[in-house]
Formats: structure tokens, C-alpha cells, sequence
């Protein structure tokens, strides 16, 4: 969503640690984030003639069924379930009567909310053939957010996220976007402090402690990083076609959680 900046999220800022109480209501809503994602990539691996609203709407069903609300429908005035973006549309994009053609690249990405926990993910598919090029970007995307996870550690600097995000998406030869990144999350607030760069240095930030729940999401293009916002106001649009993987996780003593992992 488009509060997704450090500058709106007030850098670091100030923070909750989450316990068991939080941690059971978000496996639930993870659990519903999951089914809802799973759907959405089997429709493009059979190569869906639906439009993207019409997607949408099934994914809203799916979470409410789950017993969970979908985050991001009303938030800020956002008008739907989940945020769809096609080929240059990066991240928030509203689906419309879009059906999906040969080659494009596709970002789905959404959120469920129990009773007031909330998990927050995404994923990049490719409908069809993949364009020279693209297969290899959303392997690079997907391997740099594992990246980061794994980077995760009690008493680790926040720093080492964005860095091991970044290393990767160079070391696969892409680039990562800057402008926009990961995100703390909240009682009935997807979006709280602290922001997760996707390209930082692994001494800065505060030192990682049990409890902490974030949104992890490097967001990828070939070369150029620059980016703008549509008219609707919410749509992020690259130069480029770029790609979008995100991750919600639970930060135990001993271990780090993937709250809405797809197995």
C-alpha cells in the first residue's frame, strides 16, 4: 500500500513487540493470506480468462470464509481485496476488467486481518511463456527475500535485511527498488513502524529482539529503479517490468517464523 516509504513510516520509529496472543491470531490470517495466494497462481498457471476484479473478488471470498477480513479493502480508500499490478505496474495497482496476455508479468499482493492480527504477502507469476529475461528476475526477487529472512536473528541490527536483500538482487545481476520496502505490523495496522529497506547497511537500526513482526518485500527490476505513481493515485509504475515477493514474519529467541510461507 502506499504508505510503504520510510519517510510515512517515520524511519525506525517507534514499535511493539508481539506476543503469543498476537502470534495466534496471525498464523490464522496467514494461513487464509496462503490459500487466497494459492488460488490466485493456480488461475495463471491454467492460464485464466478471468479479469483481474473478478480475481480479486474470488481472494476476498477465500479470506472471509477463513474468518479473516482482507486488510487492505478500504484502507486509505484502497477499493479492493488485493493489490494487482501487471508488467510496469510494480506494487498497489487496482484491479479492473484486465485479462491477463501472453507473457505478463503479474503481482498479487494482500493481506488478512483476525480479530486484529494481520499477515501481509506477495507474489509475482507470469502468465504464459515468460519474455526474455523475466523467468530469471522473479527467481532472483523470490531468492533475495529468502535472503533477507534468513538474515534475521535476535540481536542482529535491522540493517542486515536490506543488505542481504540487496547483495543478492546484484549478485543475480538486478536491481532493487529503494523507494519503497518492508514495513512493521500492528494491531489493525498493516502498515507501522519500523520501515525494512531493501538496500541498507548491516550495522544500522535497531537490534533485532523476540517479538518483532514485520512485512519483508524487496521489490526487483532489470536496471532502472525510478519509479512514479499513476493517476489513480495508488498505482507504483516502473520504466521497466519488474517484480514483487513479500513475506510476513514472527521473530522468536531461537528461530524466525514465515508466517504466510506457501510450503
Amino acid at each position: 500500500m502506499k504508505l510503504m516509504t520510510n519517510q510515512a513510516l517515520g524511519g525506525s520509529g517507534l514499535f511493539k513487540l508481539k506476543g503469543n496472543d498476537w502470534l495466534v491470531k496471525q498464523r490464522v490470517a496467514g494461513r487464509a493470506c496462503v490459500s487466497a495466494l494459492n488460488m490466485l497462481e493456480q488461475e495463471v498457471k491454467d492460464k485464466t480468462t478471468k479479469s483481474m476484479e473478478l480475481l480479486s473478488t474470488m481472494a476476498e471470498t477465500i479470506m472471509l470464509e477463513a474468518g479473516c477480513t482482507p486488510t487492505f479493502k478500504g484502507y486509505k480508500g484502497f477499493p479492493a481485496a488485493v493489490c494487482i499490478s501487471v508488467n510496469r505496474e510494480l506494487v498497489h495497482g487496482i484491479p479492473g476488467d484486465y485479462k491477463l496476455q501472453e507473457g505478463d508479468v503479474v503481482k498479487f499482493d494482500l493481506g488478512a486481518t483476525f480479530e486484529g492480527a494481520i499477515a501481509d504477502t506477495a507474489i509475482t507469476c507470469i502468465f504464459g511463456e515468460p519474455k526474455p529475461g523475466h523467468a530469471k528476475m522473479v527467481a532472483a526477487c523470490r531468492e533475495s527475500l529468502m535472503k533477507g529472512i534468513q538474515a534475521v536473528a535476535v540481536g542482529k541490527k535491522l540493517g542486515v535485511i536490506g543488505h542481504a536483500i540487496s547483495r543478492s538482487v546484484r549478485g543475480n545481476g538486478f536491481n532493487v527498488i529503494t523507494d519503497y520496502g518492508g514495513h512493521g505490523l500492528d494491531w489493525d495496522r498493516p502498515h507501522a513502524p519500523p520501515f525494512v529497506e531493501n538496500k541498507s547497511d548491516p550495522d544500522t537500526g535497531f537490534r533485532i529482539q523476540a517479538g518483532l513482526a514485520i512485512a519483508i518485500e524487496p521489490m526487483v527490476v532489470p536496471y532502472d529503479i525510478k519509479s512514479s505513481v499513476a493517476k489513480d493515485g495508488w498505482t507504483v509504475v516502473t520504466k521497466e517490468v519488474g517484480c514483487h515477493f513479500e513475506h510476513s514474519i514472527y521473530v522468536h529467541e531461537d528461530h524466525v517464523e514465515i508466517i504466510t510461507d506457501r510450503g
